[in-house]
């Protein structure tokens, strides 16, 4: 069946004043916000998909996720539809797992321009084997491959920072010699042209961070550098309000980073994908930052071409079409 068609029947499930009720918010049905968002989105996209869409498999969805839920949520019959319809949605013609990532955590892998989802909560259950999330173990067992290869090659500590960068959601690193590392003015340069719009406003970027010199000495005084990275899907190439969330979200999980490093090696430093964006006005240069313990500079700041970086770790700089990616990196 064509993927248009199944958006056809998803889009029946519901009768106007329901519709009109969900995307106001007032509906007396229990409809999780989540769910609430997967429907709307495919009201607003209906002419947009296109493709096939498996039709044993969407018979599949409509009959186990039915079932589960009249064995699991008996109370709210009037609710079932909803659930089925965003199951369907997200399953057929988004791709991606039938449940919310912040109730199971799942973990992704955007590679080649595609998602690769594995969960922690995965079961050998007749709703999990349509789900396409895999099993969260297999990530495990490639995780232990990969940190072992480091610890042999680079120390026990670079496999500790490793495997939390990987726990954290950071989805490839890589370790270089800092005495390896270049430090370009040229960079520096498109800093000082305000090409990103940070200059001079923020303690992350210059010159607060300092001189390209300062940068270097600083630098040089820790042994290795771990670069670490995170691709995103963007809905396309032009997709900026992805790309800007894709960026917050990075900035967090740089945050949670720096917070568990502390455990492992109290003196690591942490950079950042460009500017900071943790305060809607940054103090500069009249106070001091009002979190310090918080801050990571910028990469680019410190004079480094990134893509050059992602070669010398042996990571990947681009991962497809559609997609954006973003750096760090932690010195020790």
């Amino acid at each position: 069946m064509e993927k248009r068609e199944l958006a056809k029947q998803i889009l029946s499930l519901l009768d106007g004043t329901e519709w009109e009720r969900i995307e106001n918010g007032t509906s007396d049905v229990p409809v999780s916000p989540f769910n609430r968002e997967v429907l709307l989105r495919v009201r607003d996209r209906e002419y947009e998909y296109s493709g096939i869409a498996d039709s044993r498999l969407a018979d599949s969805i409509r009959a186990e996720v039915g079932t589960y839920l009249e064995e699991h949520w008996p109370e709210a019959p009037e609710a079932h539809k909803y659930v089925v319809g965003a199951c369907l949605a997200l399953r057929l013609l988004e791709g991606k797992p039938m449940h919310p990532p912040e109730v199971v955590r799942y973990y992704t892998v955007v590679l080649d321009g595609k998602a690769e989802y594995y969960c922690p909560a995965r079961e050998d259950g007749p709703v999990c084997r349509l789900c396409l999330a895999r099993n969260m173990e297999e990530l495990y067992a490639a995780w232990e491959k990969r940190t072992r290869e480091t610890a042999g090659r680079y120390g026990e500590i670079s496999s500790l920072i490793q495997m939390e960068l990987f726990r954290t959601g950071f989805t490839d690193s890589g370790v270089i010699e800092t005495e390896k590392l270049i430090f370009h003015e040229e960079v520096r340069k498109c800093c000082e042209e305000n090409r990103c719009g940070a200059f001079g406003t923020s303690w992350a970027c210059p010159p607060a961070v300092g001189t390209l010199s300062e940068c270097r000495e600083r630098v040089l005084g820790y042994g290795k550098m771990m670069l670490f990275s995170k691709a995103y899907l963007l809905s396309d190439g032009m997709d900026f309000d992805g790309m800007k969330e894709a960026m917050a979200y990075f900035r967090r999980m740089v945050l949670s980073l720096k917070k568990k490093l502390s455990e492992i090696v109290s003196t690591a430093a942490v950079l950042s994908n460009e500017s900071c964006g943790r305060c809607g006005a940054c103090t500069v240069p009249n106070a001091p930052c009002r979190f310090p313990e918080d801050l990571c500079h910028s990469i680019e700041g410190y004079g480094f071409n990134v893509s050059e970086l992602a070669k010398q770790a042996g990571i990947r700089y681009m991962n497809g079409k559609s997609t954006v990616t973003y750096f760090g990196a932690v010195l020790y």
